[in-house]
């Protein structure tokens, strides 16, 4: 296969159903890291790629061997226990939790290989590599073997009764009904009646006066807790600044749903001071605990804040849609547009 060029694209292969043991992740919907790990290639190259799925790592092998890839991207142990893979030949990366992935190129390709290498020893320095370790498997881990099993127990007995007004909420909003159930089990395990000792209640733990802002009459009724809880995030995902891009986008409205906006502004106002970009989760998820130190809450109007558990919130959402992307189907509804929002209440 010839060099690419600019009007070239690079062929590269990708395992079609990568095998994982653990939940993925819920950017795997908008692309896996072998994929976002071929784009940033090609980005930084100035050319196109064209996947190529592949069905197993001795297939994506000999294809390399055949010179019909450019490169490969896959998790380098399953590709190295498979395939006699030259070290020569593979540009290795290593995330959190021992994982590792590499971009793997033919025997023929060495200055391309060359090139992946100065691209990963760059995205090292300037954050790429820690930003994408997070996106993929932060969250990973925060629960045990009896946290899974009592969530899937409740998945059988309880979200069956609550999946329409889930379906709805999506419908109004756009947002996945599988996030919006995982909020509303982080928040109250599905038990439309609970309630905590600071005063939020229902489904989606509205506080009195998140309630009154979104037009809620019964915060004990299911429907209308799931509907309101779902315009309100959509709502603190349209008040960040523009600077905060997806996913993080969307961890950031999680946190301001459990802290309110005010001390997640509050906590972005450090994050400089502290060499920490306001506008990066995985940053800001080493800032946000601080805000229940009186050196740091003493200076902010919002006061003090549990920053640590909105953390261990959005963390634990990541995991329960991670487990219902799997177990429950995309819903692609027509939208009901706002003239609806009432009727569907």
């Amino acid at each position: 296969m010839p060099p690419p060029g600019t009007d070239q694209p690079l062929v590269v292969g990708l395992l079609a159903d990568p095998p994982t043991q653990e939940p993925a992740p819920l950017v795997e919907e908008m692309g896996s890291l072998s994929q976002e790990l071929a784009g940033l290639f090609a980005e930084r190259l100035g050319v196109e790629i064209r996947p190529v799925a592949v069905p197993d790592h001795r297939t994506l092998h000999d294809l390399l061997g055949a010179g019909r890839l450019h490169f490969a991207v896959t998790d380098e142990p399953q590709f190295g226990s498979a395939t006699p893979v030259e070290p020569q030949h593979a540009v290795r990366i290593e995330f959190s939790g021992q994982r590792h992935y590499a971009l793997v190129f033919p025997a023929a390709a060495a200055g391309l290989r060359r090139q992946a290498a100065d691209f990963i020893a760059a995205w090292r320095a300037d954050g790429t590599l820690r930003r994408l370790d997070d996106r993929y498997f932060g969250h990973i881990g925060r629960l045990d073997s009896d946290d899974f099993a009592a969530f899937l127990g409740h998945v059988r007995s309880r979200l069956p009764k609550y999946r329409k007004d889930f379906l709805d909420a999506q419908a109004i909003t756009g947002l996945d009904w599988r996030l919006l159930a995982a909020v509303a089990y982080q928040e109250s395990k599905w038990d439309p009646l609970a309630t905590s000792p600071t005063g939020v209640r229902g489904m989606m733990m509205l506080t009195e006066e998140t309630a009154d802002r979104m037009g809620v009459t019964n915060r004990l009724d299911a429907r209308q807790s799931i509907l309101a809880g779902a315009e309100y995030l959509t709502l603190l995902m349209e008040e960040l600044p523009a600077e905060i891009q997806a996913p993080d986008r969307l961890w950031f409205a999680l946190a301001a749903y459990n802290l309110g906006m005010g001390h997640l502004r509050g906590a972005r106002s450090f994050a400089p001071g502290l060499k920490r970009d306001p506008n990066s989760w995985v940053d800001m998820r080493e800032v946000l605990p601080l805000m229940a130190r009186p050196e740091y809450y003493a200076r902010l109007k919002s006061g003090r804040a549990r920053g640590g558990e909105a953390v261990i919130l959005v963390e634990n959402i990541r995991n329960y849609h991670d487990i219902l992307a799997r177990l429950e189907p995309v819903h692609t509804p027509p939208s009901l547009g706002a003239a609806t929002k009432a009727a569907a209440r």
